[in-house]
């Protein structure tokens, strides 16, 4: 994409980045909404032809987005609902740990589930944060402060002793 067409699609960002998050925000939080809004200037950025109604596609775009986290959303609480009734516990515990395993579970399950997910694929998956974002198709930055605060409130939870353990 050239110069004079990045710089159009920066004055669309800047004329109408606020009304498209107030839009998505109907459907997505606060801090999905905003991410939501940036993949789709990311992907406008990717094409070869900006669109020729750039408006109507703008908003066309943010509620596919939307649509498309409320769905991912969906399908992570039906996960989460199936696995909670299966009863498997997410700890096995050991007899060197310096966590209590059912404490820590307890800990996870009470994270709102953004969270809960960052903290399981960085610390059973091995993920790297931008790994983690392509993976919730979320913006990096989200990601960090998604796992941060998660951090924070399991550190709470469980007490400063286990600070060496989650990081």
């Amino acid at each position: 994409m050239d110069s004079t067409t990045l710089g159009e699609i920066g004055r669309w960002f800047e004329e109408e980045s606020t009304a498209l998050v107030l839009y998505a925000r109907q459907w997505l939080d606060p801090a999905l909404a905003e991410d939501a809004v940036q993949d789709v200037f990311v992907s406008l950025m990717q094409q070869a032809q900006p669109p020729s109604q750039m408006k109507p596609w703008l908003y066309r775009a943010v509620r596919h987005r939307a649509f498309k986290h409320l769905r991912a959303r969906r399908r992570r609480v039906t996960r989460e609902e199936r696995v909670a009734s299966e009863g498997s516990p997410w700890f096995e515990p050991r007899p060197d740990d310096a966590v209590d395993a059912q404490q820590a579970e307890l800990a996870l399950r009470a994270l709102p589930a953004e969270e809960r997910e960052v903290v399981t694929l960085r610390l059973w998956g091995g993920l790297t944060l931008a790994e983690i974002a392509a993976v919730t198709e979320c913006s990096l930055a989200a990601v960090f402060r998604r796992y941060h605060a998660a951090l924070e409130r399991v550190r709470q939870q469980l007490g400063a002793s286990c600070l060496t353990k989650i990081n």
